[in-house]
């Protein structure tokens, strides 16, 4: 889901924009997070597979969302986190995936191909998984128990209960800026059922949420400069963001925690739009990325989990050797998908969550 590496991603994305497509007839226009594939991956691509590539980049779901739906993109492959597909079938704005072209389909943890599909039964053969990962609390380990010397490291009440975050406040406190997680987060918080649709479970979440939202600096998707510039003490962050300071600084600043009272396990999903131009050389796309050489180098510079259980032997890094990093069936921290929400649903979370972050 995730924003990584933005400097560098900004540059890759202009390089790979200003390439020529028209001196060849065969190219894949690509539609991604920012920063969330390897250079090495475009590059062996169009040298082994004789396809130009393209990439348009965004840095919030909604942004992609709105796009997809409204059709007329030019995409022929995108990047999307599962929550979404749901609506996006419904909408029509993606197509069924030819597994039948794409080999390396055969490389994909069918576990966690059914943990997902389970979670979403309508997108069983639209998608196929790409990158995931967790979202928890990444904290600045001295900051934090200077300020709080009892707080409770490994509870969601680290950053939800406002006497906690009153006195981290002056340090800095970011929030992923992703209304369907934190609302979830609010609710195990709560004791409640992180799917919760009721009215009233709902109101709670947003109680919790506007109740710190006074010491929050900032609703932010990108978070990954003030973590590797150590700009704030406190963050709900996505794992791709808060692993950034141990897995590129190797700094012990900060440790990234999943809440003992569960979190969301998100994943990012590689989809057709339905008007795609080119489905063949998309198929070829998805085929190179789901190689497991490709798909080591998509965690090492990344930081996210990746789908295909052989690139293992590819990561040659200790530091990527930690129980966050591992399969979900390893992790003992409960860990759930985000219930889809249809179109209304979400529009209504958010509305109150934007009118949340001016003080409304």
């Amino acid at each position: 889901m995730r924003l990584t590496k933005t400097i560098a991603a900004a540059l890759f994305s202009a390089t790979v924009l200003a390439a020529p497509i028209a001196a060849q007839t065969e190219h894949v226009r690509f539609f991604n997070w920012s920063g969330y594939i390897a250079q090495e991956t475009i590059d062996s691509f169009q040298e082994e597979v004789g396809t130009q590539f393209s990439m348009d980049t965004y840095g919030e779901a909604d942004e992609a969302e709105a796009r997809l739906i409204a059709r007329g993109t030019g995409y022929d492959l995108v990047v999307v986190p599962m929550e979404m597909v749901g609506r996006l079938v419904e909408a029509g704005a993606i197509q069924k995936i030819d597994m039948d072209a794409i080999p390396n389909v055969a490389g994909v943890d069918q576990q966690l191909q059914e943990l997902f599909l389970k979670s979403m039964p309508s997108a069983g053969g639209y998608v196929l998984p790409y990158l995931w990962g967790t979202t928890g609390i990444s904290y600045d380990v001295e900051a934090v128990s200077e300020r709080l010397p009892n707080a409770p490291l490994d509870r969601w009440a680290l950053v939800f209960d406002p006497l906690n975050a009153e006195r981290l406040a002056d340090c800095g406190i970011t929030i992923v800026d992703s209304v369907e997680e934190v609302v979830a987060a609010a609710l195990v918080y709560l004791g409640l059922d992180p799917h919760s649709q009721s009215d009233q479970d709902i109101d709670a979440a947003f109680e919790v949420i506007a109740a710190i939202a006074p010491y929050v600096r900032s609703f932010d998707s990108d978070q990954y400069d003030d973590l590797i510039g150590g700009e704030i003490c406190l963050a709900i962050a996505w794992s791709t963001a808060a692993l950034a300071p141990l897995l590129e600084e190797e700094s012990e600043q900060y440790q990234y925690i999943l809440p003992q009272e569960g979190t969301n396990l998100w994943a990012d999903v590689l989809a057709v739009p339905s008007d795609a131009a080119n489905v063949e050389q998309a198929n070829q796309l998805m085929n190179h990325i789901l190689r497991p050489d490709m798909m080591a180098l998509a965690t090492l510079s990344t930081f996210a989990n990746n789908s295909v259980p052989s690139s293992r032997d590819g990561i040659d890094d200790p530091n990527f050797d930690m129980p966050v990093l591992a399969l979900p069936q390893d992790i003992r921290v409960p860990l759930y998908f985000l219930k889809p929400r249809d179109g209304k649903e979400k529009r209504g979370l958010d509305r109150r969550w934007r009118r949340l972050q001016i003080g409304l």
